[in-house]
């Protein structure tokens, strides 16, 4: 699509050229196409651009209508950020050549330029499927959609940037841009989580010297995230020799000094990088976890405090307040705050532009987080948290707000209960009984699946203390043997109670226990164990409790058992299926053989075709019906995720990325498995 190739001496030999043949329009063309491509490919900047425009005028002059000079000078004029002749230049094109590769190129760079990032991405869409041949489209909708994702978040973003970064490289870029386009991906995969794969990426660019301080910096990044900060400060440092007056850097030292345990070198890099940028976040609570680790306690909540009040969004700053006010017992600040919190939670925006953490934050968001840490740690230290958060409900009128409180309300009423509970289960044998069983599977998903199973144990020493413990020395040997036998009961149905709450609690591990009561227990426990493995989803188990239940005339309790563990109706995950040659699509009648994939859903069965053409025209394809469920999954845009229609099949967007970045995941992987 341009030139790359010696581009220097291209440009040298194209000018000598044409001082021989002025007036030649295809050489001032070509021209005008290279010194584009150095303008914004080889770093020629804004006096490129302006070669380019020259030349593509002068082509103009001899022939108005060539589009491939007036893509030429709409791509420069959107360069220098001149939007309004660059949209008359390209708007004519379009009129002219409207299946140009490169003039969709140019409208894509000039929607972004825009601001209309969804029209900069369908652009250069269309750019990549008219030159399928040529990195240069592939190359500009990665960077793009990377841009996007650090806009407005997003792991899929960030997925198909990795996909198009990736299909560049293997369309052959000159090895200069190659290093480049490596850079970007690496950066891609380093914010997917994928640190392995980054180092690789990144060590690669430690032998090219124009790129060696940047892969320092990255590889420093990479270590931190793997844990390995000895390594982690050795690059940065390194990368800090070429650019030390960059605090992020002297920023992210301080934290890996930190995990080191070597506070002095984590507080002096935290100066170094405020006395760079005495606002700088990262620095700040850095210093302020340094400060208490010194037992400076005060001065850290005062730079936590300054730190809020730059950003009140600043989470970590805000747990450590609320860490440092548990640990003083200081129920009062703590009341105090979530009252502050939920008062002023109605008044905030959804969303605010903090330059310090990155550009878009959302207030209501923090506020919800910050307000389920106050409720935590009010829980551990004050006996009336329930009623303090029951109180705070009164304070705002949002039912999203009052529905988080009544969640941390019942979550704390639950914790209380389960430290009594606990109690009795490290000592069975002076707490069991039926009742007890009863507030232990109650509060199964609040305990610990290792006490659930020591409270199984019970001797019989241990009910026959409990005879004369809780029902009084008996007169004769008879009334004692029945007291003995009552306490039996009660530790029998103590066990099976607490069978099902290790079901119910689900832990690994707890299968294995659950098939040997199943089979060592007598009848009655054995029927508890079955019934944990029911809950566990175990058919054999099932079965067991059906026959046994046929024979005492109750089948219907255990088929009211079985229909409430079925998986709802709206739960379905769909399967890719490849080169079946009975699946058809529903929509268009493919064969498995004639597509990549078949996503076999709930109801219908559709081709990664059908659905790559639905996802380019999903803004005229959406069902505005709110009930209407997605075929694939059964899932509704009420359980949030929107639906389309494609041949009156409904298709929601999870299945619609699904299939998309399936095919796209897996060159992906291809590549990073070569590198």
């Amino acid at each position: 699509m341009f030139p790359h190739d010696k581009l220097d001496w291209q440009l040298k030999r194209l000018e000598e050229r044409l001082d021989r043949s002025p007036d030649d329009g295809s050489l001032r063309l070509e021209l005008a196409t290279a010194c584009l491509s150095k303008a914004l490919f080889h770093d020629g900047g804004e006096m490129w651009l302006n070669h380019a425009l020259t030349a593509a005028r002068r082509v103009l002059q001899h022939d108005p209508t060539s589009p491939g000079a007036q893509v030429v000078a709409g791509m420069a004029l959107v360069g220098l950020q001149r939007i309004e002749p660059a949209t008359r230049y390209l708007d004519e094109a379009l009129r002219t050549d409207a299946e140009r590769p490169d003039l969709h190129l140019a409208l894509g760079q000039l929607a972004r330029v825009k601001g209309d990032r969804h029209r900069a991405v369908r652009e250069l869409e269309l750019a990549c499927r008219l030159a399928p041949d040529h990195w240069e489209p592939h190359y500009m909708l990665g960077q793009m959609l990377a841009e996007q994702a650090g806009q407005v978040g997003g792991r899929r973003l960030l997925e198909r940037s990795q996909f198009h970064l990736v299909r560049a490289l293997s369309l052959g870029p000159t090895p200069q841009l190659e290093v480049r386009i490596v850079e970007e991906l690496g950066v891609a995969t380093l914010k997917l989580g994928r640190y392995a794969e980054a180092q690789k990426l990144f060590s690669r660019l430690l032998e090219h010297e124009k790129h060696r301080v940047r892969a320092h910096y990255h590889l420093g990044l990479v270590d931190y995230h793997l844990g390995k900060y000895k390594n982690a400060v050795m690059h940065l440092r390194q990368y800090h020799r070429d650019r030390p007056d960059h605090p992020h850097v002297h920023a992210r030292i301080g934290m890996a000094y930190m995990q080191l345990g070597e506070v002095s070198k984590a507080r002096e890099a935290c100066n170094r990088a405020l006395a760079i940028e005495p606002e700088n976040l990262q620095a700040r609570w850095t210093l302020g976890c340094a400060m208490l680790e010194e037992g400076h306690a005060d001065e850290a909540v005062k730079l936590f405090r300054e730190i809020l009040q730059d950003a009140p969004e600043h989470t970590p700053a805000f747990a450590e307040l609320v860490r440092i006010r548990r640990d003083a017992g200081d129920e009062r600040w703590l009341r105090t705050a979530m009252r502050t919190e939920v008062t002023h939670y109605e008044r905030l925006p959804v969303s605010a532009r903090r330059e310090g953490m990155g550009g878009q934050v959302s207030p209501r968001t923090a506020t919800r987080d910050r307000i389920r840490r106050i409720a935590r740690a009010l829980t551990t230290i004050d006996p009336n948290a329930v009623s303090s958060l029951l109180e705070a409900m009164d304070l705002t009128a949002d039912e999203g707000m009052r529905f988080l409180l009544w969640e941390e309300a019942l979550g704390a009423m639950a914790e209380r209960r389960a430290r009594s509970a606990m109690a009795r289960l490290e000592e069975p044998g002076h707490g069991y009984g039926a009742a007890a069983g009863r507030e232990i599977l109650a509060l199964a998903e609040a305990l610990d699946p290792v006490a659930l199973t020591h409270g199984l144990t019970l001797q019989e020493e241990d009910l026959k203390r409990a005879a004369v413990d809780r029902h009084g020395p008996a007169l004769d040997v008879a009334k004692h043997r029945d007291n003995v036998e009552r306490e039996r009961q009660e530790a029998r149905a103590w066990q099976a109670l607490l069978l099902l709450a290790i079901g119910t609690r689900g832990a690994e591990g707890s299968r294995n226990l659950l098939v040997r009561w199943s089979s060592d227990a007598d009848d009655e426990l054995q029927l508890a164990a079955n019934a944990s493995l029911a809950l566990l989803g175990d058919d054999t188990a099932t079965d067991r409790l059906r026959q046994a239940a046929r024979q005492r005339g109750a089948q219907h309790r255990v088929d009211q058992l079985a229909a409430a563990l079925a998986p709802a109706a709206s739960s379905y995950t769909p399967t890719p299926v490849s080169g079946e040659p009975h699946l058809l699509c529903e929509t268009c009648g493919r064969r498995g053989t004639e597509a990549e994939h078949i996503l076999v859903g709930a109801e219908a069965k559709v081709c990664d075709h059908c659905i790559t053409k639905l996802a380019r025209d999903r803004r005229n394809s959406r069902v505005t019906d709110p009930t209407a469920t997605c075929a694939l999954c059964r899932s509704s845009e009420m359980e949030g995720s929107e639906v389309f229609a494609h041949q009156g099949v409904m298709i929601c967007a999870t299945c619609i990325d699904q299939s998309l970045g399936l095919l796209e995941r897996e060159e992906i992987d291809r590549f990073l498995a070569s590198v």
